[in-house]
Parts: structure tokens; C-alpha cells; sequence
């Protein structure tokens, strides 16, 4: 989920203020020492004076097996007042590095046949995870029908054509918007309603579970179809007469869209015939030993046993783990809790191909559908993952999240990073390309 889309120069700007010494491959300068200079070299709040896109905690995990570096580092306090550093066993919402998650565990099922002999190719209107009814009004483009015949490769790879519940309305998407989300859109209806949120935690005897921002949402309740507060996909089918009117024909361009991430995760829960949380457990979250990454508000499994010490994320100033800020909506599309530690494990795990039974799975998952520019960074679109390569040819693939999370695995070298800025509006990938390239700086491509 987005309220406002960030750039990639964002960090970027003091990261080159700090390249010269990140990157000194000279004997003298150890890989933790200019691993240490891009981390310090943060905006923090803490710093005096305090700066005007400050971010008040960070933490990152850095793998790098053939030089035996494990790099690991926490700035800022984990919680709002705390004296405690973040660590990177801390907790913290890793956003949209779910979408990572949630298509691994759909290509599982695409290996395993459960999608049915068309594999990804598989529409929804052969699965039956919506009603017929709900599927003629999922996504309609110049005045005819098409969420039946909307394959799971288009959702995956966001070419659905369907508009982003959380970002875009009826009237216009956030490009349309300069990147801020769309008034009538989840995201700016939410936005609309934080002050009153703070307001709330103030006022003795108020409740924030009353209002949208407190409250603990489904992905998608059937028996109330027409109920815009039911439901996230509810709210994309019914607010403000719904969103349903597509960007393009399914297939003939790219939109970002966590709506159908939503439908995937319905998908996952439809094949397995269990719960979203119990499936990313099984086949995910159990056989690589991540027992503090879980998805958060699940009710089966209980997330009580893998819960620990939270960080606080923020909007602006505002903490939203002390703020109580209920960020249930995410759910398939970015739902998911973990720690840098273990967002590296998982990493480590897909790009070594460890999740798939075939090599070819994971060449189908990062191979590009869509390609991009964001500032001089080529960023190439697979399927739950996006593929960047920097000007000197040096490729990473993994996926970024709205609050900061970030993980990466490079190829070439076999490095991989987990972590996050826990902040709303900064893009954590020229950060997190910074400190690969200070593990290990080289003249050439590698990959």
C-alpha cells in the first residue's frame, strides 16, 4: 500500500555526498568501515539540526558468503521515546516485499499443477474464487468485461490493467496526482482521517478502532458484496460507485496494483483450502526458520508465537506502531512482519533457488514482463519482482516496500541485503545499492 510514491534520488543524494569513501577499495578502509559511512550518512532525525526528510530509524542486513561478511547495523531508536536501537532482530512491516512472498508461494502452486494445466496462463474465471457476478464488474476497459478471462501472469505482473485500490480512484491514479495518492482512493481516504487518528490518542476515553485508521480489515467479505467498508476489495468495488473502470486491455501495458495481489492472496487460500498466514508458514516461513516473520492481524495461525519486539514506522513524525496505527488493509499485497535478519534468510533462500523444485521457476519469476527508468536505474518487472541495473551494468533483483523495507540479491556475487528506513517517502533502493556496492566495489559488471 502507497499514500505517496517516493524517487529513487531521495537517499540518493546523500549517498553520493558519501561515495567517495563508501566506495574506496583501498587495503586501509575495511568492508564494515564504508558499509558504516553509507549507514551513517543518513538523514536522522536525531541529527541537529534536524533534517527536513529526516528518517528516525534504520536497520540493514548484509550478506556476502564468499568474503565471509555478515554485516549487520541499526541506527536510531526502535520506538517513539525509546532509548533501545533498532537491531536486526527488531520487527518491523516490510510493506509490498510481501508481493515477493505471495507470488513465490503461487508459483509453488503453479509447480505443483495446482493451477491447472494452463499454469500462470490460468484465468480467474476457471478457478472460482470470485462469483460470477463480482467478476463482471472486476475490471471493465471501454465499455466491456474482462475480469473472468484476467490470467494469474497479469496479476503477478501487474498488467491487469486494474487500478490500484490503495493509490488510485475512479477519476485518476497517482501518476495523475504527482505520485500522492488519488482523494477518493483507500490510501487518500486514510490520509484524510489521520489527523482525527492523532487527534483521538489524545482525547481520554476515544477509541481508535472507531475510525478507519484503527481498524482491523478483511481482504474480502462475499456476504456483503456491496458494503464498501467490508472489505478491501469491497472498497474497490463500491466506493464512490467503485474503481473498477481499467488503465488498458489485460496484457497491453503495466500498472501497479496491489488489487490484484489481493485477488492472489484469495487465490492461495482457494487452492490450499487453508489461510493465507498458514500457507506462507508452511511453505515459506517454517522450512527457512523464520520464527519472527508472520503476517500481521492473521487469526490462523495465531501470530502471538512469532511476535516480538515491533519498531515503530513512520508517516512523517507520526510512529505508527505507538500510534496504533492498524495497517491490516495490506494483507497479500504487503502484509507481512519480519526482521532485517530474516528478510536476508529469505532472500538468500529465493535467489540461491531454494523455494522452487525448477531452476526454470525462478528464471520464469525475474524474467522482465516490463521495463522502466526511475532516474538512471533501469528497473525491470518480473513476476512478484523487479530486476534493477545500475549504469555500469550490475544487476539486483528483489522488491522494495511503501514504509521503507527493502531486500536484494545480486547474482553475480551472490550478495543479498535485508532491512528498511521505516519511512514513509524514501525509496530504500539507492541505499541499499550503496551499501552493496561498499561490500564489495568493483570496476565491472559482474552479472
Amino acid at each position: 500500500m502507497m499514500v505517496r510514491k517516493a524517487g529513487c534520488a531521495t537517499v540518493g543524494a546523500v549517498m553520493l555526498m558519501l561515495a567517495a569513501c563508501a566506495h574506496d577499495a583501498s587495503p586501509g578502509v575495511s568492508e564494515a568501515a564504508r558499509l558504516d559511512a553509507v549507514v551513517q550518512a543518513l538523514p536522522l532525525a536525531s541529527s541537529s539540526p534536524v533534517p527536513a526528510d529526516a528518517i528516525h530509524n534504520a536497520v540493514v542486513v548484509l550478506e556476502d558468503p564468499a568474503q565471509k561478511l555478515l554485516y549487520a547495523k541499526g541506527v536510531g531508536p526502535a520506538r517513539e521515546g525509546g532509548a533501545a536501537l533498532i537491531s536486526a532482530k527488531d520487527q518491523f512491516p516490510i510493506a509490498s516485499v510481501t508481493k515477493t512472498m505471495t507470488a513465490t508461494v503461487i508459483l509453488q502452486l503453479a509447480e505443483e499443477g495446482r493451477l491447472g494445466p494452463d499454469g500462470i496462463e490460468t484465468t480467474l474465471g476457471s478457478l472460482g474464487v470470485l462469483a460470477p457476478a463480482i467478476l463482471d464488474r472486476l475490471m471493465t476497459f471501454e465499455g466491456r468485461s474482462y475480469g473472468a478471462g484476467l490470467t494469474i501472469r497479469q496479476l503477478l505482473a501487474h498488467q491487469s490493467g486494474m487500478r490500484d485500490v490503495f493509490m488510485d480512484d475512479a477519476k485518476i491514479t497517482s501518476e495523475d496526482n504527482q505520485g500522492d495518492a488519488a482523494p477518493e482512493s483507500f490510501g487518500g481516504v486514510l490520509l484524510g482521517v489521520l489527523g482525527a487518528h492523532r487527534k483521538c490518542l489524545d482525547t481520554p476515553g476515544c477509541d481508535t478502532a472507531a475510525l478507519m485508521t484503527g481498524k482491523t480489515w478483511t481482504p474480502w467479505d462475499a456476504s456483503q458484496p456491496e458494503n464498501a467498508q467490508a472489505g478491501i476489495l469491497n472498497f474497490y468495488l463500491n466506493h464512490n460507485g467503485g474503481a473498477t473502470n481499467g488503465l488498458f486491455a489485460p496484457g497491453q501495458g503495466y500498472h501497479y496494483s496491489d488489487t490484484g495481489y489481493i485477488i492472489l492472496g484469495l487465490v492461495i487460500e482457494k487452492l490450499t483450502g487453508d489461510t493465507l498466514h498458514a500457507a506462507y508458514r508452511e511453505r515459506l516461513f517454517d522450512p527457512l526458520g523464520l520464527k519472527h516473520t508472520y503476517l500481521e492481524y492473521a487469526m490462523k495461525p495465531a501470530t502471538a508465537p512469532y511476535e516480538g519486539n515491533a519498531a515503530d514506522f513512520y508517516i512523517g513524525d507520526f510512529p505508527g506502531r505507538t500510534g496504533r496505527f492498524n495497517i491490516s488493509f495490506d494483507w497479500a499485497g504487503g502484509g507481512v512482519v519480519s526482521t532485517a535478519e530474516e528478510l536476508n534468510r529469505f532472500m538468500r533462500a529465493l535467489g540461491e533457488g531454494r523455494l522452487f523444485k525448477k531452476a526454470e521457476t525462478l528464471t520464469l519469476m525475474t524474467t522482465p514482463q516490463w521495463r522502466q527508468m526511475r532516474g538512471d536505474i533501469v528497473v525491470e518487472r518480473g513476476l512478484g519482482v523487479s530486476r534493477l541495473t545500475t549504469p555500469d551494468g550490475i544487476s539486483y533483483f528483489g522488491h522494495t516496500g511503501f514504509w521503507g523495507a527493502i531486500m536484494l540479491f545480486e547474482p553475480g556475487t551472490g550478495i543479498s541485503l535485508g532491512g528498511t528506513l521505516n519511512q514513509v517517502g524514501h525509496n530504500p533502493a539507492v541505499w541499499a545499492i550503496d551499501l552493496l556496492r561498499a561490500a564489495r566495489p568493483r570496476g565491472t559488471a559482474t552479472n
